[in-house]
């Protein structure tokens, strides 16, 4: 199982943690709602040119991403 899911839609791109420590992850490494982020779907909506340095980001930190 991996520990994110990431959905690509084109003008945005969702980021759902799936783990614990996905979770943990994301509350360590992404702002807050309301804190220049906003949440859909259980996930954090994350603008295309974001995606690439995050998805490195949760890898080299040794979690998955589907």
């Amino acid at each position: 199982m991996p520990d994110f899911t990431f959905q690509n839609h084109g003008s945005i791109c969702i980021l759902v943690p799936v783990s614990e420590a996905a979770q943990a992850w994301r509350d360590a490494h992404l702002p807050a709602e309301g804190e220049d982020c906003q949440e859909w779907g259980g996930g954090v909506v994350i603008e295309p040119r974001y995606v690439a340095d995050i998805l490195d980001g949760i890898t080299n930190d040794g979690l998955s991403v589907e």
